[in-house]
């Protein structure tokens, strides 16, 4: 979701995919696993993670490389770990990046396509960066001004149309690239306005931010229609446990607030509210 200084080398991706085509081929084998022999192939499901930080699991462990040039990821447990480690499955890539935006993650996707096309699972989540929803969220804090939340807010709104149209295009490459089970997961509310004004945030801003949220959800719901791809929301599993609350699921350093993990799950978030909303796609797909 951030865009922080480190993530901002990301755009090299939608400059060159071919430069992407290069450095894939040098993938470890931690990231880019051998697809299994035909002897075993019917008793593997071959998984491939795409996206952005969500995916990426910023928020957990500490920042890390990923498998190419300019890519970030976290190092600790996430949804994407867990299923990684499960039994009989086997990771052929996990090319998701903090700060990829819905055409870069398209870009990926061409120059993964060996991979996709061996995979039985594909996880991702898109959108978010397109909104900067990080920007947001300091334009409309306490230190703000209300005048430039309003307006950041009302171009945030008139963006998601838009958002939502780049997503389909993406999921629909995503889709014509893979006969895998495709699972598109959605961002939960990053507040809880109920514990009401906060340090940073006040109650109603926080409600106004959540809002623009579940309109961005709303689109890559919409973005998966025509495609075989299943919408998975983990907002439920997120409530009441948003900042501001007592027992918060996301990360947010007050300290600093240049922090690339602000604004992304921690490690109970992922385990705890990604993991087991892909956790039944994945048993029916297991021998």
């Amino acid at each position: 979701m951030t865009r922080s200084a480190p993530s901002r080398r990301l755009a090299l991706l939608a400059a060159s995919a071919a430069a992407i085509v290069l450095t894939l081929t040098g993938m470890t084998p931690a990231s880019a696993a051998a697809p299994p022999t035909a002897a075993d192939s019917s008793q593997v499901v071959n998984y491939v993670n795409l996206g952005d930080s969500y995916s990426a699991g910023f928020g957990s462990g500490s920042l890390v490389a990923g498998p190419f040039f300019g890519c970030l990821q976290g190092s600790g447990p996430s949804h994407v770990t867990q299923i990684a480690s499960t039994e009989n499955v086997n990771l052929l890539a996990n090319a998701a990046c903090a700060g990829l935006r819905t055409g870069e993650i398209a870009g990926v996707i061409g120059a993964i396509g060996g991979q996709l096309g061996a995979a039985d699972l594909v996880t991702l989540s898109l959108g978010a960066n397109d909104l900067d929803i990080r920007g947001l969220l300091s334009v409309c804090s306490t230190a703000g001004l209300d005048m430039a939340c309003d307006q950041a807010l009302a171009a945030g709104a008139q963006l998601i149309p838009t958002v939502g149209a780049s997503a389909h295009q993406t999921l629909a490459l995503l889709d014509a690239s893979t006969s895998g089970q495709i699972l598109v997961l959605d961002y939960p509310r990053l507040f809880t306005a109920s514990a009401g004004d906060q340090p940073l945030l006040t109650a109603a801003r926080a409600r106004d931010l959540n809002a623009l949220g579940d309109s961005l959800n709303k689109a890559i719901r919409n973005a998966t229609r025509g495609t075989s791809a299943s919408f998975i929301s983990v907002q439920g599993r997120f409530n009441n446990h948003g900042l501001g609350s007592t027992d918060p699921w996301i990360y947010f350093n007050a300290g600093n607030l240049n922090d690339p993990f602000n604004l992304h799950p921690t490690t109970t978030g992922y385990l705890q509210g990604y993991y087991p909303a892909v956790r039944s796609y994945l048993n029916r797909l297991l021998p």
